[in-house]
């Protein structure tokens, strides 16, 4: 049989694959029933909905063509993008007790804003400043984290 859609074929694995992983794990504790649900039942649900989302999605990928102007074929993973961003949030959590919230944020805003070749110096700022006001806001003034702001050496 021929894959006509290799993007929503493999998609539609991963799907599968994610909802048979919770559906498996989630078996260890009790299931219980509708009317009183165990810590089992509501992961082996979403999993069970994931597992028949992803075999419908794989089928699809076996019969609809792409949509115009899309090949329909994987193209190569970008490890370097995947590092750029992940390293960013690592950076944050590694820097955010000695160089305090503001600073980690930008750090790790202009680190990620790296795996973009769009990006421009501009906009990268303008994110980090609005950024740094929505985090200063949510977590420190809205919910009291108690967070360095600043760094510890100021």
């Amino acid at each position: 049989m021929d894959i006509r859609n290799s993007k929503d074929f493999w998609s539609g694995i991963l799907f599968a694959g994610a909802g048979l992983f919770f559906i498996v794990f989630a078996q260890e504790h009790p299931m219980g029933t509708a009317a009183r649900m165990g810590p089992a039942f509501f992961p082996t649900l979403l999993g069970s909905l994931l597992v028949l989302l992803g075999t419908i999605i794989s089928l699809i990928g076996f019969f609809k063509h792409p949509e115009h102007g899309e090949s329909g074929k994987i193209e190569p993973f970008q490890w370097k993008l995947l590092g750029l961003i992940l390293g960013s949030v690592v950076l944050f959590s590694l820097v955010l007790e000695f160089l305090g919230l503001m600073i980690s944020t930008a750090l790790m805003i202009a680190v990620a804003s790296l795996a973009d070749r769009t990006s421009r110096v501009k906009e990268t700022i303008a994110m980090i400043v609005v950024l740094n006001a929505v985090v200063y806001v949510a977590f420190v003034y809205g919910i009291g984290m108690l967070v360095p702001v600043w760094p510890t050496f100021l």
